[in-house]
């Protein structure tokens, strides 16, 4: 669930401690990033309070902040996010084509939430047309239709998955013209302290489900973190490096955060790059952007 909203620019942000970590300058304030790297262009979607922010950068290092889609907001937006003109947790790529963006309206702890899909010739026109809200949820349901992230497997069929708290993270299959799920949902992960931001990618024999756990937005009560499991089959069971299923509360921690950013998470990953937000202790705990090379070690991720 998203509460934050990003605003502002900071100038610069490192980690330090880890080698493969980018230096970053420009517009890095940033929460839910999505990393997409598209020809010669990396782009980042992300919670706003009007429309779906986007950032782009020629290098992935330098960030400008670019026009936000859909910026008024939407009109059957409001009831599900009371007239505001936010949207959250956005998804983009490139399918058949055309350039795809999912994204969520909702409000903080509720239930009642929508993924929308938006499509565009490309990238670069953005000339998004919204195609409405292609998943919803209502309050009593087994899950909460935010977060979307799309996925195509290693047989070319395309899946989305989402969901936060309640009963955790779920994956359905999604239509490869209409672009909208159909059939069953298969649970995933989910867990007790809090479940949200599923994010899949295949790697050697392996999926990998990537989600944040904890709490995302709460200053210095935050306890967001990363963490992950693998499954050789996209609908799981995804197990941590432990044995444990993800649907039981399993989940590796790829990064917990500390010193002066803490509580990562809202993970994307393309071409071989881990996007996330981090807060900064030292600025009103604002949610900063993040990247690095992302490694995997004898079948397990690292960064």
């Amino acid at each position: 669930m998203k509460k934050w909203v990003a605003a502002g620019c900071l100038v610069l942000a490192s980690a330090g401690a880890a080698a493969a970590t980018w230096t970053l300058t420009g517009d890095i304030v940033s929460h839910d990033p999505h990393l997409y790297k598209a020809a010669n262009t990396w782009w980042i979607v992300e919670t706003s309070d009007t429309g779906v922010g986007v950032k782009y950068s020629a290098n992935g290092r330098a960030w400008t902040q670019g026009v936000p889609i859909f910026g008024n907001g939407l009109p059957w937006w409001g009831q599900y996010n009371g007239n505001k003109k936010q949207a959250w947790a956005p998804d983009l790529h490139e399918w058949n084509g055309k350039a795809i963006l999912y994204y969520a309206v909702s409000t903080f702890g509720s239930q009642k939430s929508a993924i929308g899909l938006a499509t565009a010739s490309s990238l670069a026109q953005g000339n998004w047309v919204d195609q409405g809200a292609i998943l919803t949820s209502a309050p009593g349901d087994n899950f909460n239709a935010i977060d979307p992230n799309f996925f195509v497997d290693k047989a070319g069929q395309p899946w989305l998955s989402y969901g936060s708290f309640q009963t955790g993270i779920y994956i359905t299959r999604v239509d490869a013209n209409t672009l909208k799920p159909f059939g069953a949902k298969t649970r995933l992960a989910t867990d007790s302290i809090g479940i949200e931001n599923p994010f899949i990618v295949a790697n050697g024999s392996y999926y990998y489900l990537f989600v944040s756990k904890g709490k995302c937005c709460d200053g210095a009560n935050s306890t967001y973190r990363i963490a992950y499991g693998r499954s050789t089959s996209v609908t799981g069971p995804y197990l941590d490096k432990n044995g444990v299923d993800m649907r039981n509360g399993g989940g590796t921690v790829l990064d917990a955060g500390g010193g002066r950013f803490i509580a990562p998470g809202a993970e994307s990953i393309s071409n071989g790059v881990l996007a996330r937000h981090a807060l900064d202790t030292q600025n009103n705990y604002t949610p900063v952007l993040f990247m690095s090379d992302l490694f995997f070690t004898n079948g397990w991720p690292t960064y």
